[in-house]
């Protein structure tokens, strides 16, 4: 009687094989799962008011000058930019984790709300922006008539 020893590792190879394929598909074709990581965007809290919308986001370091807010019927795009100290003119940094750079932010709303009567105010790194909704046509019930 012969006694074959069993080579695991060559059994494992048809797996590894398959898990190689997945990582090299993703690194290769750059699946949206991956598209934005490492991008810093806003806390933002997004409130239903009956009549309207209220957005407030967190924006420490950025000043009206340097943002942009794009209102459409369904959604909101917040985007800005914050350039970094290049010209420290006493000392030198021994720490730097303050971010700097562009961002860009869209919220999509669940109702339509009306572009034009939108407005945005900006107040101890928080902007804020009022959007009001469209009124929705309320139906009516209607009388059956009779011969």
């Amino acid at each position: 009687m012969v006694l074959m020893r069993r080579d695991y590792w060559r059994e494992l190879n048809p797996l590894r094989e398959t898990i190689n394929n997945i990582f090299d598909e993703l690194v290769s074709r750059r699946l949206p799962i991956f598209q934005g990581w490492g991008e810093w965007k806003p806390s933002i809290d997004l409130i239903d008011k009956g009549v309207q919308y209220v957005i407030r986001a967190d924006l420490p370091g950025y000043s009206p000058e340097n943002m942009r807010i794009q209102v459409q019927e369904n959604s909101v795009i917040i985007g800005g930019e914050v350039q970094e100290e290049k010209d420290l003119k006493d000392g030198e940094f021994q720490v730097k984790e303050r971010s700097f750079g562009s961002f860009s932010r869209t919220i999509p709303l669940p109702t339509q709300i009306k572009p034009e009567e939108a407005r945005a105010t900006f107040k101890n790194g928080v902007l804020e922006i009022i959007l009001p909704k469209v009124e929705v046509p309320k139906g009516r019930i209607l009388e059956i008539e009779t011969d």
